[in-house]
């Protein structure tokens, strides 16, 4: 589980513009990056860093809830592999709403383990799911 994660404060303007220029609709994409399975010389938890974040269109463009395209992200998964990355994670937004998990994306975490994103009216905030909602600290790097 995913307990910290490095990104760029390049991806993290993008994706505040992402929620900007798609409102009033949810924005989403991929986190492409690498997990380093320990932290602190251990292996109870996980440093994930981001190499880019990819805007995938939702075809589900509604006001409260997304869904990725599934070509764009077959392509964004393949482009990641052929470069030695993986998808480390979603991202989307709440373009009128804080920052915190609906029940949605709570249903969604709980049947994928990595690390979701949600940039909100309250800024950008990480989470995941194991067994219950957990924060993900954010280092910009």
């Amino acid at each position: 589980m995913t307990e910290e994660l490095t990104i760029s404060q390049q991806d993290l303007d993008f994706i505040q513009i992402q929620l900007e220029i798609n409102k009033p609709y949810e924005a989403c994409g991929v986190i492409v990056g690498t997990i380093n399975w320990t932290i602190n010389g251990t292996i109870n938890g996980t440093m994930t860093n981001v190499e880019k974040v990819i805007p995938i269109t939702s075809i589900r463009r509604t006001e409260a809830s997304f869904e990725l395209d599934p070509q764009e992200f077959y392509d964004a998964w393949s482009d990641a592999e052929k470069n030695g990355s993986e998808i480390v994670g979603v991202y989307h937004t709440h373009p009128f709403y804080p920052g915190t998990p609906s029940s949605w994306d709570i249903d969604t975490m709980k049947n994928n383990p990595s690390v979701l994103l949600i940039a909100g009216v309250n800024g950008i905030f990480g989470y995941v799911y194991d067994d219950d909602i957990e924060n993900v600290k954010i280092w910009i790097k």
